[in-house]
């Protein structure tokens, strides 16, 4: 290992695969309680990051950042580089580095 470097880094656990899909409409319930999307508007996009900890169902049953991030984008490509952004900036934050791990003898 490097030094410096916690292990951490190659890490899959938690990292954000967004991506984007027809917005979803008419939600309800199915018999078990999960949402179910009756419909698609083939004229709008959404982004849907299960990480984020997107629940599906009706955009206004999730929390404002999912909800932001959801859209809905009036067409792929801009929903699609809403997606790009969002996994490019969750993997920039992502930590090389734990706090409380050892620092290395040389840097």
């Amino acid at each position: 290992m490097e030094p410096g470097l916690t292990g951490a880094e190659t890490d899959t656990k938690g990292q954000h695969y967004p991506y984007d899909r027809h917005l979803r409409t008419g939600w309800r319930r199915d018999l078990q309680g999960r949402w179910v999307a009756d419909f698609e508007d083939d004229s709008r996009w959404e982004v849907f990051c299960a990480e984020c900890v997107d629940s599906d169902g009706p955009a206004e049953n999730q929390s404002e950042p999912v909800r932001v991030l959801r859209g809905p984008y009036s067409s792929q490509h801009k929903a699609t580089h809403a997606a790009d952004k969002h996994f490019k900036e969750w993997k920039t934050t992502s930590p090389g580095w734990i706090p409380g791990s050892v620092f290395p003898d040389k840097m």
